[in-house]
């Protein structure tokens, strides 16, 4: 009997000491109390996509580390511009935060002539989390194993040859139009309603070439249904890594990649944005997250703080509106 009891007690005693090890406040934004209630992230594509995923994946870590939930709001419409605008008019107090790409962030402020929202203007900024460089595939009866004969083709049968992309002002379309520009070639775009329909007539030959993230045209790749011809990176990708690099292929100025931020309602605490930049930057680096990115051929980007950010979205707006002027496209 007394073995029972001496037992039990120095379960209670051990009980209590887990629970005395685990802290005893959930962080907090320096000077408040943020967050106390559940953060909402508005996300601007489709559930399923890369920027979905980021933020699902970063989300659920926030959770496990600050105590609050972090749900996911996919919010799809007008090529992003709803989402910017649903956040842009949310109070700016933290709880609605907005995870966009390239297309929202760097290629909008081109593409739109009345943009409700303007991405450096409307809105403040946290971070970058992510990168995801682009991969130029072309259908295997295309006669051009690498990016010189890929040139030559094009240029001795200007017009000839058709790519396709997610849509008009996709990132797709507008890194393609980046690249025969650099190029010195002609093709003929041809929009669809999303990677996959552009994708369904590359595969069958209908289109000659298509520019799209990694993620996507990875597994493509691999089966042979399309041969890739490079990735815009400064590096080899993990998840093709026969596949050269922009540099390697003779084309270093070629860099592309859609990227994805995290900002927040203009007017938004320092404090709290801050805080927000240092958790998200905790959560890059638990391994749940930081492998599955890795695995969907993501480049981590750790130390874009606030200022850091707002700045990389004014160079990359900087640097892709004359390209999405050469391409003429426009959306409203």
């Amino acid at each position: 009997m007394k073995g029972w009891i001496a037992a039990a007690f120095g379960a209670l005693l051990l009980s209590a000491g887990v629970a005395t090890a685990q802290p005893a406040t959930q962080p907090r934004a320096p000077g408040t109390d943020y967050p106390n209630r559940p953060v909402r992230i508005v996300v601007a594509f489709a559930a399923g996509g890369n920027a979905d995923i980021n933020a699902r994946l970063v989300g659920q870590a926030l959770s496990a580390q600050i105590g609050q939930q972090f749900v996911v709001e996919n919010r799809p419409s007008g090529g992003g511009v709803v989402a910017l605008d649903t956040v842009a008019k949310a109070a700016p107090d933290g709880y609605t935060l907005l995870v966009g790409a390239l297309g929202t962030h760097g290629l909008s402020p081109g593409l739109y002539r009345n943009l409700p929202v303007h991405p450096l203007t409307g809105l403040d900024h946290i971070t970058i989390n992510s990168l995801s460089p682009l991969v130029l595939a072309v259908h295997p009866s295309v006669p051009a194993r690498n990016l010189a004969e890929f040139r030559a083709l094009l240029a001795a049968n200007p017009g000839r040859y058709d790519f396709g992309s997610s849509g008009n002002g996709s990132t797709g379309h507008i890194a393609a139009v980046m690249l025969v520009h650099m190029l010195g070639v002609q093709a003929n775009h041809i929009p669809y309603r999303g990677s996959a329909a552009a994708f369904s007539d590359l595969a069958a030959g209908r289109t000659a070439f298509q520019v799209d993230t990694i993620s996507f045209l990875e597994s493509h790749v691999r089966a042979g249904t399309v041969r890739g011809i490079l990735v815009s990176s400064a590096e080899r990708s993990p998840m093709l890594p026969d596949l050269p690099t922009s540099a390697e292929a003779g084309l270093p100025e070629y860099i592309a990649s859609t990227w994805t931020p995290w900002s927040a309602p203009l007017g938004t605490p320092m404090p709290i944005r801050q805080f927000l930049y240092e958790q998200i930057q905790v959560a890059l680096q638990t391994p749940a997250v930081r492998d599955r990115l890795l695995q969907l051929g993501n480049v981590i980007t750790l130390g874009y703080t606030p200022e850091r950010t707002r700045e990389f979205i004014a160079s990359e707006i900087e640097r892709w509106t004359p390209i999405i002027r050469i391409s003429g496209a426009t959306i409203d």
